[in-house]
């Protein structure tokens, strides 16, 4: 019988057979499923905009398909989407506000017209204008939409953030970033090895990865300005799953030495690097509390992989799964309430949530196996990866699990990393 093997533990015991034989080998249309969502979500009507005579083939899709995609994505909305003003229709379906706009050409410069309306009276709530290239009309469109959520809910979206993931390009495992709904994708690494686990940096200007293309397993820093990269910590050898903190910057990852694979914890900026927990045991996938005290991590110390907290410097090491044969790559919510994770069910990898103390379970995943979730920096949503369509493609869903939305298309795409929120945007 053969049984699957979580990529987390693939790499783990991959990196560790290298060291013990010094042997190099590769490891290796937009959809949306609808569901019934227990989060109360506010429906939003969106007309489709006027459109003056300039050239928008370089659009890759009408205004009001962006907005409504990432209104539906939010958590907070459920987009109802008309070709015109239908007074009728948007009471039915609860609309209380609809949003329409107009988008035209002068002097080569596109100008966005985003406008909120009360449905009821089409009185104008607020009126968004945005003027810039027409390549960069899609992030106006999301400035919008986080702009429409501040009004409505008071709290500041993610539209506008990005997303990394690793995608096979040419047969290689490179690191990618992209809007968050996965359009304006462009590739960050071009070696022709194996590069996994991204990890965004605090101010989203670096990206921090592990990479094989030395013959073992480094961490290395992109950054996004200067489009330079760096080795991290090159003292140490098979290190992999970078995680960042997010007050201070630190990073937490692992280390397969020769008595197991332990958490470090290490500063990019001096280089220097610390052991957080010291067993024999198989511990990886840290990842940080939202206040930066305390991590996750999966550790086989009970024959099993489970997830364990500690604090900060490795002490007062506590297990919080006890649902489940096999559960690793946690991570925590913004909020801190609530961790995210990969479970074995009956054979396959599904993605469930619990409360900090492991009650409270929710199973989220139902289609093949489901993968790497991180959380939206606001916690409203996930993005995970799964290969319920035969390859592994990055999705998007709410926090329970409903608005599946599939964010990328060819060849096989895993691992996505969400972004931090912009500081100082609305």
């Amino acid at each position: 019988m053969n049984f699957y093997i979580p990529p987390i533990m693939r790499i783990a015991f991959s990196i560790f057979l290298f060291l013990c034989s010094y042997l190099y080998a590769q490891q290796d249309t937009i959809t949306m499923d609808i569901a019934v969502s227990t989060d109360k979500t506010l429906p939003i009507g969106v007309i489709h905009f006027e459109m003056d005579h300039g050239d928008w083939s370089k659009l890759e899709e009408k205004p009001h398909k962006t907005l409504a995609r990432d209104f539906n994505l939010s958590g907070r909305f459920s987009a109802v989407e008309l070709e015109q003003y239908n007074l009728l229709t948007l009471s039915r379906m609860q609309a209380k506000h609809y949003v329409s706009g107009r988008l035209s050409m002068s002097g080569g410069q596109a100008r966005l017209e985003c406008r909120l309306y009360a449905t009821s009276s089409r009185d104008l709530v607020a009126n968004f204008t945005y003027t810039s290239s027409v390549d960069q009309i899609r992030a106006s469109l999301h400035r919008c939409t986080d702009k429409v959520i501040h009004q409505l809910w008071g709290a500041q979206g993610f539209a506008s953030t990005q997303m990394a993931w690793v995608s096979k390009i040419d047969g290689n495992k490179q690191v990618v970033i992209g809007d968050y709904d996965g359009f304006r994708k462009r590739q960050l690494t071009k070696h022709n090895s194996v590069n996994f686990m991204p990890a965004w940096s605090v101010d989203n200007t670096k990206i921090y990865f592990a990479s094989l293309r030395n013959g073992k397993s480094q961490i290395f820093e992109r950054n996004l300005i200067t489009n330079s990269e760096k080795l991290l910590f090159p003292q140490i050898d098979q290190a992999f799953s970078p995680s960042v903190n997010p007050k201070d910057g630190t990073l937490l990852f692992s280390i397969i030495g020769q008595n197991g694979t332990d958490i470090w914890q290490g500063d990019p900026q001096t280089g220097k690097a610390s052991r957080l927990i010291f067993s024999k045991d198989i511990e990886v996938s840290p990842s940080w509390s939202p206040q930066g005290t305390a991590f996750l991590f999966s550790s086989d110390k009970g024959g099993q992989p489970q997830i364990y907290m500690a604090l900060r410097d490795g002490s007062d090491v506590q297990r919080i799964s006890f649902v489940g044969k096999y559960n690793e790559s946690a991570v925590w919510s913004p909020d801190g309430e609530r961790i995210a994770y990969c479970s074995m069910d009956g054979g396959k990898l599904n993605i469930y949530t619990s409360a900090i103390d492991g009650s409270d379970v929710r199973k989220l995943t139902f289609e093949g196996n489901n993968e790497k979730p991180t959380w939206s920096p606001d916690g409203m949503s996930m993005a995970f990866s799964s290969d319920r369509t035969g390859t592994y493609q990055i999705y998007i869903m709410r926090r329970d699990g409903s608005g599946v939305t599939r964010i990328t298309n060819a060849g096989e795409n895993t691992s996505p990393a969400w972004s931090n929120l912009n500081k100082g945007a609305p």
